[in-house]
């Protein structure tokens, strides 16, 4: 039986996340996983509200080769472009073919990213369910999931936590990746985050796909960043 945790409600805001969703592949001229993209700073949005530097909200995102950015530029990965949006500084910690049991192309799972997470500051914290576990036994899944989930918030009891579901290609998802969904989904309403079901929208889009039909071109990364976006909208997040 899990048990859930009461913890106080981030003080939140507006945007995004989660998990990615990517699967594993063979290295490309790009790095997969490399460094943290922490030197980069997004640029605030039109009349985004920060007055100055210090002032800019620290967001980290958790995710596989989708949140990576796979084949596109990392400014059109979706957790750059929700940074962007808001005027963030994002440190991209996403790491290909990686999930929450999952070792990805470097050997290394979900887990090193939130240990990473858990050195820096940040206010929000993006992280996805990832086609990545759909094969892995989902109590391994679930036991890792509420654990990472439950360090994070121990660590960072005000932090945004937002949780996305996995995103998928352009075939029809398996009944495996609904599994992982709830998995995911009930770690980070466990400790009070915002959690995003934003379906499947490349489904069906092969043209908003690479040849690979799993990793969002520039277009689909956008698709993916604008239906989490509008998730997010509605519930009037704010720091």
């Amino acid at each position: 039986m899990r048990t859930r945790i009461a913890v106080l409600a981030p003080a939140a805001l507006t945007a995004a996340l989660l998990a990615l969703a990517g699967c594993a592949a063979a290295p490309t001229a790009r790095p997969l996983a490399a460094d943290p993209r922490s030197s980069a700073v997004a640029a605030p949005a039109a009349g985004a509200g920060h007055a100055d530097a210090a002032e800019t909200v620290d967001a980290v995102a958790i995710g596989d080769s989708i949140a990576f950015g796979k084949g596109v530029a990392p400014s059109q990965a979706w957790p750059a472009l929700i940074a962007a949006e808001h005027g963030w500084r994002l440190t991209d910690l996403a790491v290909s073919g990686s999930g929450f049991v999952k070792t990805g192309w470097n050997g290394t799972t979900y887990r090193q990213q939130v240990d990473q997470a858990l050195r820096l500051h940040p206010e929000v914290i993006m992280l996805a369910a990832t086609r990545n576990d759909r094969e892995q036994d989902p109590a391994q899944v679930t036991a890792n999931a509420d654990r990472m989930l439950r360090e994070l918030r121990s660590t960072f009891p005000d932090a945004t936590i937002i949780g996305v579901t996995g995103i998928w290609g352009s075939d029809q998802p398996p009944a495996t990746m609904t599994t992982v969904d709830g998995i995911v989904g009930d770690a980070v309403r466990d400790v009070n985050g915002t959690w995003l079901d934003i379906g499947f929208p490349l489904v069906g889009h092969q043209n908003l796909l690479q040849p690979d039909g799993i990793h969002p071109n520039a277009a689909g990364q956008k698709v993916v960043a604008q239906t989490i976006e509008s998730k997010l909208r509605p519930l009037n997040l704010a720091l």
